[in-house]
């Protein structure tokens, strides 16, 4: 008797799950990658805003700003993004206390070159102060840090909006326009 060529059923099925296991990986991967592209897209909108915040700071157009001030970018159509500012360096609001040798070793005291007078000599205040913005955005996993931080040194002036300080520094230019 003569055997019909084809395939057994035995071989039928371990091909069809080695297929059905390459197509769970390969959707597995696809999930993976498009759940680090929305993490990735969140990462950079709260890098801009962040950014874009403390552009705000640098020019003075943040009043009242304090050690803990926080809100969101609703404004700038994104509800989802909350942010939280430390001002100076014993703020609170620094994020980690665990600092490496190279990123602390910029964060030196302000020499006394650096420090203006405010008429009398008992006040005196730096010429930059270290500003921490913090910004949480949404994540697809919801164990995963989500937040953001900005950090910068910025002039005194305009954190504090002090235009006596500003006046002091540049003489010939009135602050008006930003009043």
């Amino acid at each position: 008797m003569r055997r019909q060529a084809g395939f057994s059923l035995i071989e039928v099925m371990a091909s069809l799950m080695l297929l059905a296991i390459a197509l769970l990986l390969l959707l597995q991967i696809r999930n993976d990658s498009l759940s680090r592209a929305s993490d990735a897209r969140s990462l950079s909108i709260s890098s801009r805003l962040s950014r874009q915040l403390l552009h705000r700071i640098e020019a003075a157009r943040v009043e009242d700003l304090f050690d803990g001030y926080s809100g969101d970018f609703a404004d700038y159509g994104f509800p989802q993004f909350s942010y939280i500012i430390g001002v100076g360096d014993a703020s609170t609001f620094t994020g980690s206390d665990d600092l490496e040798d190279s990123e602390a070793a910029w964060r030196v005291p302000l020499r006394e070159s650096e420090i203006y007078t405010d008429g009398d000599e008992e006040e005196t205040k730096p010429a930059l102060t270290r500003i921490f913005i913090t910004t949480t955005y949404p994540s697809s996993d919801p164990e995963k840090d989500t937040s953001f931080q900005l950090e910068a040194l910025l002039p005194t002036w305009a954190v504090e909006r002090d235009f006596e300080l500003w006046l002091q520094l540049w003489p010939g230019n009135t602050p008006e326009e930003i009043e």
